[in-house]
């Protein structure tokens, strides 16, 4: 049996960013800013593509997690495991990727699919003094003849100089599942972080929340998303990945833009949607 072979990377230096991306998933995997990130990659992460790519930003589709029948697998669907084939970049992009139904086809969990699906996703970058911001979007298109429900994330893992001095505005109000528990509540105030945490908030239309560490703030503005998502494994759950380093839990969170569940996609024939993300480096204390 032929061993697992390290992905190729595409770096990209403009500015004060650095960018790696890899097409296995079409995973954005790490930015950084004056040398700092600001989407981090795992310590461990495994990049030979056995398995999916802890940190960066993951594409889940066409199911979250293990999906509404809650026995779909691969976890978070099939195209994060999946090469996509690179597409020209327009306008301000950088890196473009496509993917379909009939590339995963024969693939593990595609026989969990609901119909047939065509994707294309890009990444930007406007790389400012005061200002950097990154940009991600996915565009999900239904080529059948046939409505096709479908879910999709952008799990974007942020880092910060410490997940238990963080804490998160823009939510305040906001109804939410805590799925540690399974009970439904109400966000009052901030988001304060002190470990595990896995809430799901209803949050239509483009949100933004802001990340705060204490060193630096970081904005997050979602773009056809139905729901936000605010996850960390806290000690116990990072404790069992074997792709997180020691104390890694501590320095990220993931604010992702979702539609999942009762929220997810619901695409006629021919239709399609746009599912995005822009990161900003608003404020940060500790620069020079």
């Amino acid at each position: 049996m032929t061993s697992p072979q390290p992905l190729t990377a595409r770096v990209l230096e403009r500015g004060t960013s650095r960018l790696v991306a890899y097409d296995f998933g079409a995973h954005l995997a790490s930015w950084e800013v004056d040398g700092r990130p600001v989407v981090r990659l795992a310590e461990q992460a495994v990049l030979d593509g056995s398995r999916a790519i802890r940190g960066g930003i993951p594409l889940c589709f066409p199911w979250f997690a293990d999906g509404p029948r809650g026995t779909q697998s691969p976890s978070h669907g099939v195209v994060r495991t999946t090469t996509w084939r690179p597409a020209p970049p327009t306008g301000t992009e950088i890196w473009a990727w496509e993917l379909t139904s009939d590339d995963v086809a024969g693939a593990p969990g595609h026989e969990h699919l609901d119909g047939p699906f065509a994707l294309r996703y890009a990444v930007s970058l406007a790389d400012t003094a005061h200002a950097p911001r990154l940009q991600v979007e996915l565009v999900v298109s239904n080529p059948g003849d046939t409505p096709v429900r479908m879910e999709a994330a952008l799990h974007t893992y942020l880092a910060v100089a410490d997940l238990t001095r963080t804490s998160i505005t823009g939510l305040d109000g906001a109804a939410y599942l805590d799925k540690l528990d399974g009970v439904r509540r109400r966000q009052d105030g901030p988001v304060h972080l002190a470990g595990a945490i896995d809430n799901v908030y209803d949050s239509s239309g483009s949100p933004c929340v802001s990340v705060d560490d204490g060193e630096r703030v970081l904005d997050v503005h979602a773009a056809g998303a139905t729901q936000c998502v605010v996850w960390n494994p806290g000690p116990e759950q990072a404790a069992t990945m074997s792709d997180l380093g020691d104390a890694e839990w501590r320095r990220f969170v993931c604010v992702e833009a979702a539609a999942t569940g009762q929220h997810a996609l619901h695409l006629p024939p021919g239709g399609s949607h746009r599912l995005g993300c822009t990161v900003t480096v608003q404020q940060d204390t500790t620069a020079p």
